[in-house]
Order: C-alpha cells, then structure tokens, then sequence
C-alpha cells in the first residue's frame, strides 16, 4: 500500500528522487522532445498540448474514480503514476484515456480498493464516450485487453517503483501541530487534489507541497497565522524550503488561472 506520510528525512539511497524534475526537465519530455526514447519530430507537441493532454488524462482518471465509488487516495495515486509515466514515455505514442485507465486499474491495486477489471473497463468505457452506455457496452472487452497490456508498460516504465508519498498526512501533522482550524487543512487538501491535475507532484516533495497549499488556503481565506510552518518539527523540510513553497504556490495559481482562462473560453465559444 502505498505509504501517507508527511516526507521524513532524506534517506541515504533517496529512490523517490527520480521522480522529482526541474523546469528545463519538464520543457524537454519525451512528449516534447524527439529521441530515440521519444516521439518522432512529426509528432513532438507543444507545452500547451502536453498541458491539456495531462489534464484531460487526469480528469479521466477522477471521472472513472469516481463512476466506481473508488476512495480519492485511488485517483491521488494514479495522477501521479499518470504524470511519472510520461516523464519516460511520449503522449504521442501513448493515448492518456487508455494510460489513464491503466493507472486506475494499477492505483486500486496499490491503495487495496480494488474493483474487477470487468468492472474497470466498463466505467473507462463509458467515461471515454461520455456516457453512451449503449456503445459503451460494445467495447468494454476491447478496454479490458487495453488495460491489460498497458498496466504492464506502465510499470515497467515506472520502474515498478510504488511507493508513493501524498502529501494529506503532512498536511494533518501540520494543521495539528500549529493550531491550523479544519476548515483551513480541508481547503489545503483540495487544493492538492485539483492540482494532481497539473505537473506539481514531478516538481516538489509531498512534505513542500503540503506547507504551500496550508498558505495557498490561508491566503484565499483572509485567514490571519501567526505561526510559522517552516518551524514545524513534525514535518521535515528541505533546506531551501521557503523558496520551494513560494515555487510551489505560484505553480497551483498558475494552474487555477489556466483553469479559469480556459472556462472563460468556453463560455464566449458558447455564446
């Protein structure tokens, strides 16, 4: 099962490292990049393209999720095998429907809230045709062979590393430690959540993660802290802490206001 613990020290052989990525690392995927490990030039995407891919797969995998009655820590876990899978593999070559149902079907497995795989492909079906049951029901088995072989390649592209650390328990630990109200760490938890959408978890540790949506929510709610969250002694913070929350938050709003940008667009192509 996957471990919910806010980051503790850094051990000596720090396997989770490699799923950690600078900025220049997320400028140059293998979606974006043409290799022999990547798409071909033809199929190269752009930033804006991976961006949207990345989120339609992620909205993907919450939509099944939640089509199954499955527990969040299940979709929390898949968009991260989601986001780690194309660190290492094109979006060109790999449909995100198809990686985003495998990521389920893998994360249920992980998180012990397993369903079938019958039952899996039915709801990737109907979620990728947008509720037709009819056809949905037509093509459920031809899903079940997707996922079948893509969860296959999907580990072995992950290297069949499992561990992973969501930043929720920090989050509590911190809350609790620091006389954060409820209300507060309840907002902080779903500022996690929408941002699995987006590229955040390949960026900062779960621990980092976890302080700056505690400030992002303080801050949408006018909610005065006295306190100091770096100080905590009940999460452990990387040296350079303060600059990598500040990194953090501005990547969450940069994600809300892509977000809001992109409903607005709708709305005027609507009217």
């Amino acid at each position: 099962m996957a471990t919910h613990i806010g980051y503790g020290g850094y051990s000596p052989v720090d396997v989770a490292a490699q799923w950690y990525f600078s900025s220049d690392d997320l400028a140059n995927t293998p979606s974006q990049c043409s290799s022999e490990y990547s798409s071909p030039d033809e199929k190269a995407l752009t930033p804006e393209d991976e961006q949207e891919r990345r989120l339609r797969g992620c909205n993907f995998i919450h939509n099944v999720v939640q089509r199954l009655n499955m527990h969040q820590f299940v979709a929390s876990t898949a968009c991260v095998l989601f986001h780690r899978f194309y660190m290492r593999q094109s979006l060109a070559k790999y449909h995100h429907y198809q990686m985003g149902g495998a990521c389920v079907l893998l994360a249920s497995k992980v998180e012990e809230n397993k369903r079938g795989l019958k039952e899996i492909s039915r709801a990737c079906a109907h979620v990728a045709l947008k509720g037709k049951a009819s056809e949905a029901d037509k093509i459920h088995e031809t899903w079940e062979r997707l996922l079948k072989r893509q969860e296959i390649v999907l580990l072995e592209s992950c290297c069949f590393d499992l561990e992973i650390t969501h930043p929720y328990a920090a989050i509590d630990a911190l809350a609790a430690e620091s006389g954060v109200p409820v209300f507060i760490a309840k907002a902080a938890t779903a500022h996690v959540n929408d941002c699995l959408r987006s590229t955040v978890c390949l960026r900062f540790r779960p621990s980092v993660v976890a302080v700056a949506a505690l400030y992002l929510a303080m801050g949408i709610h006018a909610y005065g802290f006295a306190g100091n969250l770096f100080a905590s002694r009940a999460v452990e913070l990387p040296a350079n802490a303060e600059r990598e929350v500040e990194l953090c938050v501005m990547d969450m709003l940069d994600f809300y206001q892509r977000e809001a940008d992109a409903e607005k667009q709708q709305q005027q192509r609507t009217h």
